[in-house]
């Protein structure tokens, strides 16, 4: 199955489940009591913590933190883990080598993405999550991921970057958000063959 955060990032080929960690949690947890779900892919925009990365670049994602700015001061903390990671895309026993060649899933960067509830305005900041690996951030990615979890399905995203974050992020999202849903909308048959590899487990 194909989700996406809905709200102006709607696809005709992916579910819509809510903006945001909570709103998307909810959303698929009650999509996956309903329904039979075997996949989880993720679609959507995403900000990018390098400078190094490009506008458009599509990502495809199996680790999620949720990680919040007062945590890099050392001004927060939390009690819960705050790192998921799926097996999706090294464990053979979902996907294996032939069909990940198949799929060409080689080809596409990959990274750790990172969700909160807030956009990241501050350059200095940014640049910490990126030297540690993380590079970009999506407000759902972490929620999904969570669910997917518990309910034990494979789960991967894949992203395409709207903008970095600085201070004017939100406005560099407007101005990018269609050319990232052509972008997507682009890959939807490689996304929906990579949703049936992870369910059928081949």
């Amino acid at each position: 199955m194909v989700v996406c955060a809905g709200n102006g990032e709607d696809f005709t080929f992916a579910k819509s489940i809510g903006v945001g960690l909570c709103e998307s949690a909810m959303g698929l947890t009650q999509i996956c009591l309903r329904e039979c779900v075997d996949s989880i892919i993720f679609v959507g925009s995403a900000g990018a913590y390098s400078k190094d990365i490009c506008i458009g670049d599509i990502y495809i994602s199996n680790s999620a933190t949720q990680i919040e700015l007062g945590f890099l001061d050392g001004k927060a903390y939390t009690p819960l883990d705050n790192h998921i990671q799926s097996t999706a895309l090294v464990d053979k026993h979902f996907v294996s080598c032939e069909t990940l060649q198949t799929l060409s899933l080689d080809t596409y960067k990959k990274t750790i993405v990172n969700s909160s509830n807030y956009i990241t305005t501050d350059e200095s900041m940014a640049e910490q999550f990126a030297r540690v690996g993380i590079t970009l951030e999506n407000m759902e990615f972490f929620a999904v991921m969570r669910v997917a979890q518990y309910f034990h399905i494979p789960c991967l995203g894949i992203f395409c970057v709207s903008n970095h974050c600085h201070y004017n992020a939100h406005n560099e999202f407007l101005s990018h958000r269609q050319s990232v849903k052509e972008k997507l909308i682009a890959q939807s048959l490689w996304i929906q063959h990579l949703s049936f590899a992870l369910a059928q487990k081949i």
